[in-house]
């Protein structure tokens, strides 16, 4: 199956050389309200300026601490954090993060915790329900599980007998009532790797509906917009990718060429659809390991950067969630080791 000798690499950098640990002191929100300096025209609406963001600073660190390559939820009113690598990481152990949520996004509760600690598994709201698929564990395991919860607090195990076995790093969306699921977990009867497509009804039984749809990678984001999903990013063996793929059913996929200056070869990012727009943020590039960029598009076309000040250092791992009416941003990977940031960004009216 998938060998992942570029992401296990980045795993090992990260666990050796990135669990230098800050404890910040919490201070009141800081707010930066940043007009750019320069005026650059979105070429979809010409009347649109660039963006006009104002950027808050909830928390440096609260009771969850430090943490990345956590996956989290918005549900029922609640933000939800599950698994990951959390304060007191160690090389036997680097993800032990367990399980928390918080009622406004910056006081978190510590939940009983299921199954085991793990990375690169997914979470996704779906008929009512959030699913958690997959992941791998400390030992480097990839889990062929389906666990679900109707509070987001106590879990099931809905199945652990799946046709695609065992995902790590892989992608899951809730689209026009379905859940898909997007790996380069397969081979076909020549042993030759690719990508698959999975679909489900229900979350628990599953159909292979397409393969070899495009090239394979891993951890790349994806995300529903304009009624289509949409996947940018990841990497394979030997290169970061910045490729753009979108799809109406998840069987037939057409790549989209951005028209001119787009985001570099990327992974760990985050991708989210904000404000009528796609939102990419952050990740380790093939040029910068610690990005804090913003890229935006109302498209999936034509992009723009952000190009006022971004009053956070670069990162990856992290992850951002629609809160609210506001674009959030929680912990992640720095130069410096894990964050604890709580940061949250608005477009101004």
């Amino acid at each position: 199956m998938k060998t992942n000798k570029t992401v296990k690499q980045i795993i090992l950098l990260f666990i050796f050389g990135a669990l230098a640990i800050s404890c910040a002191s919490d201070d009141e929100p800081v707010v930066v309200n940043e007009m750019p300096e320069e005026e650059m025209m979105d070429p979809t609406d010409p009347d649109i300026a660039n963006l006009d963001l104002t950027f808050t600073l909830h928390t440096q660190q609260d009771q969850i601490g430090d943490f990345a390559f956590q996956e989290m939820a918005v549900f029922n009113g609640s933000v939800h954090s599950y698994y990951g690598a959390g304060l007191g990481a160690t090389k036997e152990m680097p993800y032990n993060l367990g399980v928390w949520h918080s009622d406004n996004g910056i006081a978190w509760v510590s939940d009983t915790s299921f199954g085991s600690e793990r990375r690169g598994h997914s979470v996704t709201e779906f008929n009512g329900d959030l699913f958690l698929i997959g992941g791998a564990d400390n030992d480097d395991n990839d889990l062929e599980e389906v666990w679900v919860s109707n509070d987001g607090v106590f879990w099931t195990l809905g199945s652990d007998l799946l046709p695609f076995g065992g995902v790590s790093f892989h992608s899951t969306v809730a689209y026009n009532g379905q859940l898909y699921l997007i790996t380069d977990d397969y081979e076909d009867d020549a042993g030759t790797q690719m990508m698959a497509v999975y679909r489900s009804d229900d979350g628990f039984n599953w159909n292979l509906i397409a393969t070899n749809v495009f090239p394979v990678r891993t951890a790349a984001e994806t995300v529903v917009f304009n009624n289509k999903i949409y996947l940018i990013g990841g990497t394979n063996d030997t290169n970061f990718l910045n490729d753009t793929w979108t799809t109406e059913d998840g069987i037939t996929w057409a790549e989209v060429t951005p028209t001119g200056a787009f985001v570099d070869p990327i992974v760990f990012h985050s991708l989210n659809t904000y404000d009528n727009a796609l939102w990419l943020i952050g990740g380790w590039s093939i040029t910068n390991q610690y990005n804090n960029h913003i890229w935006y598009s109302q498209d999936g076309i034509n992009w723009i950067t952000y190009d006022g000040e971004i009053p956070f250092d670069g990162l990856y791992a992290h992850d951002a969630l629609v809160y609210g009416d506001e674009l959030w941003i929680f912990g992640g990977v720095q130069e410096d080791g894990l964050s604890g940031a709580i940061g949250s960004i608005k477009i101004n009216d």
